[in-house]
């Protein structure tokens, strides 16, 4: 076993991975090139490497914590993941754990007794949408 297909697999044995992630891991700790190629072909053959569930595993987390689904798809996105798989992941997961932005922003909002400008600069951190912002909290319409 490489050195380099051997520290990936140490990686991935902590938590899922995007392949970008991971590349970018190895590439840190200076392994060849071809090397790393090699490691991450035989990683996804053995299916120790999938971008497709390290989306689905860190969508889960994120939309647990009550993110919104617009900021767990950027982040995705900047894991690696390609669009359309980050936002087709976000839909499954979103839809598996029932995850609306509306009720994850409103219960945010009731644990944190949070209200007003506070609440809407909040929200807008989570990434949560204008919209729904000025919905929930309408005071915030007039300042």
């Amino acid at each position: 076993m490489t050195p380099a297909l051997e520290h990936a697999k140490k990686l991935l044995a902590a938590r899922e991975r995007t392949e970008a992630q991971l590349r970018a891991a190895l590439e840190r700790k200076r392994y060849d090139a071809d090397e790393i190629d090699r490691a991450i072909e035989r990683l996804k053959a053995l299916r120790f490497l999938d971008d497709r569930r390290a989306a689905e595993a860190h969508a889960r987390v994120a939309l647990t914590a009550k993110q919104s689904r617009a900021a767990v798809t950027r982040k995705l996105a900047s894991m690696g993941v390609a669009e359309a798989e980050a936002e087709a992941a976000v839909e499954r997961v979103g839809d598996e754990v029932g995850h609306r932005d509306e009720s994850a922003a409103r219960a945010l909002l009731t644990k944190r007794r949070l209200s007003g400008v506070k609440a809407a600069r909040f929200l807008a951190g989570r990434g949560f949408d204008e919209e729904l912002i000025l919905k929930l909290i309408p005071e915030v319409a007039g300042d």
